[in-house]
C-alpha cells in the first residue's frame, strides 16, 4: 500500500513538473531574446525600406520589398516577442550620418518585423538566433560584397589616403588609367554641366547638410566613369551624390591638344536650408 502511494505521488509530480518545465522554457525565451538583442543596432540584409516587413523562417522577404541605401537600413531593436503567428520584432529605424568623418546614428522612423516561424516548445534561443541571422547582417561581416561598387573603396581603407590608394590600384588595371602628364602641355578638365544633387526624404526632413567627397575618372568625352566614394555623408545622400555626378559633363582634359582621360576629386555639397 505504501509502495503504491509513493508511485502515485511520483506520477503526479512528473505530470506537474514536466509541463511546468516546458512552459518555463517557452515563457523564458522572449526574456532571453530581449536580453541578447534589445537596444542593439543591426543592419537589415538587402537594406530594405519600409515600416512593416514580413519574412518567412528562412529569412526570405514576403511580398515586395525595395532595397535602399545601406545608410538608411539600421535597426535598433526595442523588443522581441513570441506570438501565435511567429516572432515579432519592434524596432526603430536608424540612419547613419557622418560628421567629421565619423559615423553616428539618427532615428528616422519605426519598424515592425514579423517572422512567420511557428515557435514550439523545442525551440531554443540558439534556434531563433539562426533565424535572426538570416534577416540581419552580422557586425563582423564584410559589407563590400553586399554594396554597390562605388562603396567598395571606402571600406578598403581607414583614411582618405588608403582609400585613394585602393582606388588607384584598381585604375591601374583599367584601360582608362591616368596618362603620364610629365611631358607635354596639359589642359585640365572643365565643368560644362553640373546639376544640383537630389535629397533622400529622410535627410531632407531632418535638414541634413554636408559634403560627400567622390573620386572619378573622366573619359575622353568628359563623361565621369568609375565613381568612388572617398568620404561619405550618409543618410542616403551619397547615392544621390554618385547619381548626380554621373550626370555632370566636362570638357575633357587634353594633352598637347588631344583629349585624354583624367582623374579628379569632386565634392558634392548638400544645402537644403536657407
Amino acid at each position: 500500500m505504501k509502495t503504491t502511494s509513493i508511485v502515485v505521488i511520483l506520477l503526479v509530480l512528473m505530470l506537474l513538473v514536466g509541463p511546468c518545465s516546458i512552459w518555463c522554457q517557452t515563457n523564458n525565451l522572449p526574456d532571453q531574446l530581449n536580453s541578447a538583442y534589445k537596444d542593439k543596432i543591426l543592419l537589415l540584409r538587402n537594406f530594405y525600406s519600409g515600416n512593416n516587413l514580413a519574412y518567412d523562417e528562412n529569412g526570405a522577404l514576403q511580398g515586395t520589398g525595395n532595397p535602399g541605401p545601406w545608410t538608411l537600413a539600421g535597426v535598433e531593436i526595442k523588443g522581441i516577442g513570441i506570438t501565435e503567428h511567429g516572432i515579432e520584432i519592434v524596432a526603430n529605424r536608424m540612419g547613419t550620418l557622418y560628421k567629421d568623418g565619423k559615423p553616428g546614428v539618427v532615428k528616422i522612423g519605426t519598424l515592425k518585423i514579423q517572422v512567420s516561424k511557428r515557435v514550439t516548445n523545442d525551440d531554443t534561443k540558439a534556434a531563433i538566433d539562426l533565424v535572426v541571422a538570416k534577416i540581419f547582417i552580422d557586425p563582423t561581416e564584410d559589407l563590400r560584397p553586399l554594396l554597390p561598387e562605388f562603396w567598395t573603396y571606402y571600406f578598403s581603407g581607414e583614411d582618405l589616403q588608403s582609400r585613394s590608394a585602393a582606388w588607384q590600384a584598381t585604375l591601374e588595371k583599367s584601360p582608362l588609367k591616368p596618362k603620364d602628364f610629365s611631358a607635354g602641355k596639359l589642359t585640365p578638365p572643365h565643368v560644362d554641366y553640373a546639376p544640383d544633387p537630389g535629397y533622400s526624404k529622410e535627410a531632407e526632413s531632418r535638414h541634413i547638410e554636408g559634403t560627400s567627397l567622390l573620386s572619378t575618372m573622366l573619359d575622353v568625352s568628359g563623361t565621369p566613369v568609375n565613381v568612388a566614394i572617398m568620404q561619405p555623408l550618409g543618410m542616403g545622400l551619397d547615392e544621390q551624390a554618385v547619381s548626380t555626378l554621373k550626370r555632370w559633363r566636362f570638357k575633357p582634359a587634353t594633352l598637347d591638344g588631344k583629349a585624354v582621360p583624367a582623374h579628379i576629386n569632386i565634392e558634392i555639397t548638400f544645402r537644403c536650408c536657407p
